[in-house]
């Protein structure tokens, strides 16, 4: 099966150390070329697609947070309630949902790594409000505070920025000193900041600077032995790591940026697992009280689908997880079986 295929590809890949991989999720090695593996991925089938689209009707409009999470298997998208875990819709249609971000009025925007594109979903809704064509690989996605919205290819390793959340004025980005790019995060003042990797396979660090032409690079002092997603936590910019400390562990770095020069806040929060088993949260989500782009206080939830889970341990979260944040540690619960791609809070 490709999949079990992928995930043993994967699991060595990340215990051999090798740190330069391209293209698509579900690409396997050709000629002794990687065409298109990402790093330390694995989807696991979960429901049955039924075709179309539906939304418990009590959460249309709601207040309350919703998880948005991906099935590729069956192309896909899961939206359960924050609070009780049950599941209250889904959504079709897609094609390879890989990432995911929100706007500050909880508008979902979902990333098609196989189309090219982005779609866009009001909180708690079912029908497309609009449709954006980032070419690419999109792996993710972020919006700032103006209502920019910035989709990341992962291969070539760029940004494409729809200005105003207009899919009509797309403006793509590159230059730096990153071939691959991992989905990069706005901060508070409209800085565009990710993580990637040279072409030799070399860990990079990339911004595209508020009112910038180009992706230029960044420095930073601490240590990300594998890049993962970055995204904002309502006080600091997240950078992701999908082995933290060298270890098969997830990691979020908290850092500031000044100039071009990202500074480390203290030391790497870590996401560990109750099982003994590799662990790895490829894009964690850090949950506010306010949607990502206007959230101005830190948030103390990160929740994220560990892709590498024992299924025997049945005293450990599996699935969907939750950790405290900034403190990290294990998951103080865990739910579902689908990768998470975003948290909605209703306004």
């Amino acid at each position: 099966m490709k999949i079990l295929l992928l995930a043993a590809i994967a699991f060595l890949a990340g215990c051999a150390g090798l740190q330069s991989l391209s293209s698509a999720p579900g690409a396997l090695l050709q000629s002794g070329k990687a065409t298109g593996l990402m790093p330390h991925y694995v989807q696991h089938p979960v429901h049955t697609d039924h075709g179309r689209s539906w939304m418990l009707p009590q959460k249309k409009g709601a207040k309350g947070a919703l998880i948005y999470t991906g099935d590729e298997e069956n192309n896909d998208v899961y939206v359960y309630d924050y609070s009780s875990g049950k599941a209250v819709g889904t959504l079709t249609g897609f094609d390879e949902p890989y990432g995911g971000c929100v706007d500050a009025k909880g508008d979902v925007y979902i990333t098609n790594y196989g189309a090219g594109t982005v779609v866009e979903y009001a909180h708690g809704g079912t029908k497309v409000i609009d449709t954006y064509d980032s070419g690419g690989t999109p792996v993710g996605c972020s919006v700032d505070s103006k209502g920019d919205v910035a989709v990341t290819s992962f291969d070539p390793g760029e940004a494409v920025v729809f200005a105003g959340g207009n899919p009509k004025k797309g403006a793509a980005y590159n230059g730096g000193a990153c071939t691959y790019l991992w989905s990069m995060g706005y901060d508070h003042s409209g800085n565009l900041i990710g993580v990637g990797e040279t072409s030799s396979g070399g860990r990079c660090y990339a911004g595209l600077l508020s009112g910038a032409k180009s992706i230029s690079s960044l420095s930073f002092s601490g240590t990300i032995d594998f890049p993962g997603g970055t995204m904002w936590d309502g006080k600091y910019i997240a950078l992701g790591d999908q082995e933290a400390g060298g270890t098969f562990n997830t990691g979020l770095y908290r850092a500031t940026l000044k100039g071009s020069t990202l500074s480390p806040v203290g030391s790497e929060v870590t996401l560990t697992d109750c099982s003994d088993e590799y662990n790895d949260i490829i894009r964690p989500f850090i949950v506010g009280k306010k949607n990502t782009p206007v959230n101005d206080q830190q948030g103390k939830v990160v929740i994220g689908t560990n892709q590498w889970t024992t299924q025997g341990n049945q005293s450990c979260p599996h699935g969907i997880e939750f950790w405290h944040y900034p403190q990290g540690g294990n998951p103080f619960k865990g739910e579902g079986s689908e990768t998470v791609l975003a948290v909605s809070i209703g306004t």
